[in-house]
């Protein structure tokens, strides 16, 4: 019979510093109150959040309509933004999904960038986002919409 009990213990040991960095997060990282400032067409969103979470989230709960076929995870590229103001730097993982042009006009991915102070953004129309992507050629529907049901 095997012995599980070294791997319990570390089990146990990675369930306790997961607890502790989840805690520690909470408590030691925050952003305070930020001010979220979003153009649609001629339409102005104003709200404040609690900083810290994403910039797609922060959208969905003042229900401000952004397309995210992917619930937010960082694979499909539609809830393209432009940050006018905060944001910070783009991160590796958009950077895929932006063209040269866009990265220029500060275009992120919503689902990808953290509310950690104020911030401005202008969403595009989506059907400008689509074309971009399909320009790119960043669309593989083989990769991207491929079910298998087993």
């Amino acid at each position: 019979m095997i012995n599980f009990m070294p791997v319990l213990v570390m089990n146990g040991i990675l369930f306790v510093i997961t607890i502790l960095l989840v805690i520690a997060d909470r408590l030691l990282i925050t952003y305070g109150k930020c001010r979220v400032t979003v153009r649609q067409d001629d339409k102005v969103d104003e709200f404040v959040v609690d900083g810290g979470n994403t910039l797609l989230n922060a959208l969905i709960e003042n229900h401000v309509e952004i397309s995210s076929s992917c619930g937010g995870k960082g694979s499909c590229g539609y809830c393209k933004i432009r940050v006018t103001k905060g944001g910070g730097q783009i991160l590796p993982t958009e950077e895929i999904f932006m063209s040269t042009r866009e990265k220029r006009e500060n275009m992120r991915l919503a689902c990808q960038v953290k509310v950690k102070e104020d911030m401005e953004a202008a969403i595009p129309d989506f059907l400008s986002v689509v074309r971009e992507i399909v320009v790119q050629k960043k669309f593989d529907p083989k990769k991207r919409w491929k079910v298998t049901i087993r």
